[in-house]
């Protein structure tokens, strides 16, 4: 508890009753037996646009309430490749230091599929004039089901092909922080706090049969380089027991307030890149491509699509700086 304690020292007469909850439900999710095992998490080139996949925290980052929509289509010239489709609502509460978000989402990989809903909850902390803390909570529930009843097989008297295992519902909790300072932000975040079974078949005990759970840091700034161009850089750190670490660099360079386009690197050998366009700081529309090098240069790459749109909740509201 001594995380918690320092924390309401550092806001003093900010704490409030949500504050202590929220950061007590931190502390006891942080404090479960984490074991980490399993498969990579979906990764997507623009969560710049989308800060709240890895980080409930982000939840609300706008003063306006906002949809977005993101589709990544990886590998696309491999049969049965993976695809993830996530809808996004946020919003922060009139007048209040609180955020809410919802997702929707549906991936595929071959003959798995998932379906699942996620409600997140956000409280910001001011520390200062141009500083503040913000934490978050996440629930989810999620829906595992495999196909392996349409597989095509070598052979087709296997009975344990003969149908399909049924849906696994899987529920989850999450949490994660972040801070501001100025035009600079950095986020910690544990989005899936609980192991889930990756398959539907009950008994299966094998060391990849459970998912993995992921602690993502990111850092991202705001830098103006003249009157019509900035610079958004952001690092984005992924840990996984028993797997690499993934690292990611990458940039925006805007122009305007309404063309940006970027570049961005991983270290496991992937390249990529980035174009965004705003129009009438209502809708955004963004594109980004990226290239597995190494082994899998024998694909076309993954494509992946984004479609934001702030709602017209208040013509006198603009987008908060904290969406740099």
């Amino acid at each position: 508890m001594r995380f918690a304690k320092a924390l309401f020292i550092l806001t003093g007469n900010r704490e409030t009753g949500t504050c202590r909850w929220l950061l007590t439900a931190m502390v006891l999710l942080l404090a479960l037996p984490l074991k980490v095992e399993g498969q990579e998490s979906v990764f997507y080139a623009q969560h710049q646009q989308n800060r709240m996949v890895y980080n409930p925290a982000w939840a609300g980052d706008r003063d306006i309430p906002g949809f977005s929509l993101l589709s990544r289509q990886q590998w696309v010239s491999w049969e049965g490749s993976p695809s993830a489709n996530l809808l996004n609502f946020h919003t922060r509460l009139p007048d209040k230091n609180v955020g809410l978000g919802l997702s929707v989402e549906y991936e595929r990989m071959g003959p798995v599929q998932y379906g699942g809903l996620k409600g997140m909850y956000s409280y910001t902390l001011q520390l200062g004039q141009a500083s503040t803390l913000v934490l978050g909570l996440q629930g989810e529930f999620r829906l595992l089901q495999v196909r392996i009843a349409q597989l095509q097989l070598v052979d087709q008297g296997d009975p344990l092909y003969m149908e399909d295992p049924g849906i696994k519902f899987q529920p989850n909790v999450g949490v994660g922080a972040a801070y501001v300072w100025g035009n600079f932000r950095a986020g910690i975040s544990l989005p899936r706090m609980l192991k889930s079974p990756l398959t539907p078949y009950e008994g299966e005990t094998s060391r990849w049969s459970t998912s993995n759970q992921v602690l993502y840091f990111d850092l991202g700034w705001h830098q103006i380089i003249k009157e019509t161009i900035s610079l958004d850089p952001s690092l984005l750190l992924a840990f996984s027991a028993g797997s690499s670490p993934l690292i990611e660099i990458s940039g925006l360079v805007n122009f305007g307030e309404k063309i940006s386009a970027g570049a961005l690197f991983r270290f496991d050998q992937t390249i990529g890149a980035i174009i965004r366009y705003k129009h009438m700081n209502r809708f955004v529309f963004g594109y980004s491509y990226d290239l597995a090098l190494g082994k899998l240069l024998n694909n076309v790459g993954t494509h992946e699509l984004f479609l934001g749109y702030n709602l017209p909740f208040n013509s006198i509201k603009t987008l908060s700086p904290r969406n740099f």
